[in-house]
């Protein structure tokens, strides 16, 4: 008697369609991967602004939710001061919190250090700026920070004050002084990302900012 062949191999479609499976998930690991070290080049196509400037906010947003807890103002996550060293030292602060580890897509010389300060500005004509250093640098208080181009697609950040007694918003284009002289951390940012070139409408996004555990609306 004549024995069947073994019917546990796999068919030929079975291969085609693994073969597609596997091809579509290098192909989108790929597009993340370029996406994310174009962040860092500021070299994003113009044709991938929605994509870019998501990889950005998604980046930011990341940042404010590993932020660590200012000891001066208890509850407050991010605060506002000028960059360390002599730059930055006119005008309003900037932007500014702190995240415990060093996240690994900064381009350190040598190995990334902990308790690494971030700073936001827009610069005019060159876009999102972020600084960067390490706490535990030597002569940290006099060396200015690392500089890395966000995006060059950013025009502006609005800073947005929630006032619970109105139960309003406040907008403001820079960072808000109260009658202590001194700057009020908003609620949150709104960044719009622009490119004239192409002719494309501005992107807009809201980041609420770990500022505090309360106090904020319900979204």
């Amino acid at each position: 008697m004549k024995r069947r062949r073994s019917d546990s191999g796999f068919t030929l479609l079975e291969v085609l369609l693994a073969i597609i499976l596997a091809g579509s998930i290098m192909t989108a690991v790929m597009l993340m991967a370029v996406g994310l070290t174009d962040i860092w080049r500021g070299t994003t196509p113009v044709r991938n602004l929605e994509v870019h400037s998501r990889q950005v906010v998604d980046f930011l947003k990341r940042g404010f939710r590993r932020a660590l807890p200012v000891e001066a103002e208890g509850t407050a996550y991010v605060f506002l001061d000028y960059a360390s060293g002599s730059f930055g030292q006119i005008g309003a602060p900037l932007l500014t919190w702190e995240v415990r580890e060093s996240d690994g897509l900064l381009p350190w010389q040598a190995q990334a250090l902990p308790y690494v300060i971030y700073q936001l500005e827009v610069v005019d004509d060159v876009g999102l700026v972020l600084y960067w250093q390490s706490r535990l640098e030597v002569e940290f208080e006099e060396t200015l920070p690392r500089q890395t181009l966000l995006s060059a697609f950013v025009s502006e950040i609005e800073y947005h004050y929630y006032d619970p007694d109105r139960e309003d918003w406040e907008i403001e284009s820079e960072p808000r002084t109260n009658t202590a002289r001194t700057y009020d951390i908003p609620n949150r940012i709104r960044i719009t990302f622009e490119a004239e070139e192409e002719k494309e409408k501005p992107l807009a996004y809201m980041i609420n900012l770990p500022t505090s555990r309360s106090g904020l609306p319900i979204f």
